[in-house]
């Protein structure tokens, strides 16, 4: 008994400071929700990666940023309404395979005039995960094919509208 007294009196005092130290706490980053859309949060993290893409994007194309506060409400107001769709997306059964999802990275590649392999390491060298980058599409499929979906089943066509 003695023993386990003992071991825990040295391993307090081996957490607490030397005489005359205070202990000042290290500064921790931690991630925090920014927005909840149905049971999916959107984190500070998610936010500051997609405002850097969008502003990389924006610097590619010579546009003028709008001030940072406002692009930020603009890209969280777009990553709460891709959310919602996706979620609408998922939940009446459209699912983006593998193999679909391989096929259009090689036409994205192809596009670019490089191998897949290429690519993925042009990608990683400009700091984009091929993980990540091969999510973002597959989302992308994802909400176009809702669109589609969405707008077909709207578009009624009547006889006398094909004759004329």
């Amino acid at each position: 008994m003695t023993r386990a007294l003992l071991l825990c009196l040295l391993s307090t005092t081996l957490l607490l400071p030397a005489h005359g130290q205070t202990r000042r706490p290290l500064p921790l980053e931690v991630d925090r929700i920014v927005a909840v859309v149905n049971d999916e949060a959107i984190t500070a993290f998610e936010l500051r990666a997609r405002l850097v893409t969008v502003e990389r994007q924006l610097r590619g194309q010579n546009v003028q940023s709008p001030p940072r506060e406002v692009l930020e409400r603009q890209v969280l107001e777009r990553m709460i309404t891709d959310r919602v769709l996706s979620q609408y997306a998922r939940d009446t059964g459209l699912r983006i395979s593998d193999i679909e999802l391989d096929a259009a990275m090689r036409r994205i590649a192809e596009g670019n005039r490089l191998a897949l392999p290429e690519f993925r390491a042009a990608l990683e060298r400009d700091g984009i995960s091929w993980v990540k980058f091969r999510e973002e599409i597959r989302e992308e499929i994802l909400l176009s094919r809702l669109r589609d979906r969405e707008v077909e089943s709207r578009i009624v066509v009547s006889d006398g509208e094909i004759d004329n």
